[in-house]
């Protein structure tokens, strides 16, 4: 089944929680066995609002190859060198 779009948000990382909070959603999640998706699940069960910021395009996630070599050329076009 398809999905509508309407209301749709995409995700990016860094997520940024305070480290008590995270702490404790994870040590709830572990001892109830649950398994979020990302840390932002896990402090939602808790009962805790998760806030949304405007992010970039250019915010990469780099986690294959692929994606390296896309940040790197990105940075070539912007007249910088990286790694």
């Amino acid at each position: 089944e398809t999905v509508e779009r309407e209301g749709l948000w995409t995700i990016q990382t860094p997520q940024a929680f305070r480290l008590s909070l995270l702490r404790e959603a994870h040590a709830r999640a572990e001892a109830e066995g649950v398994q979020g998706t990302d840390d932002a699940v896990l402090v939602e069960r808790l009962g805790h609002p998760v806030r949304l910021v405007t992010g970039l395009a250019t915010n990469l996630k780099i986690t294959r190859p692929e994606e390296l070599e896309l940040a790197r050329a990105l940075l070539r076009r912007a007249g910088r060198r990286g790694p």
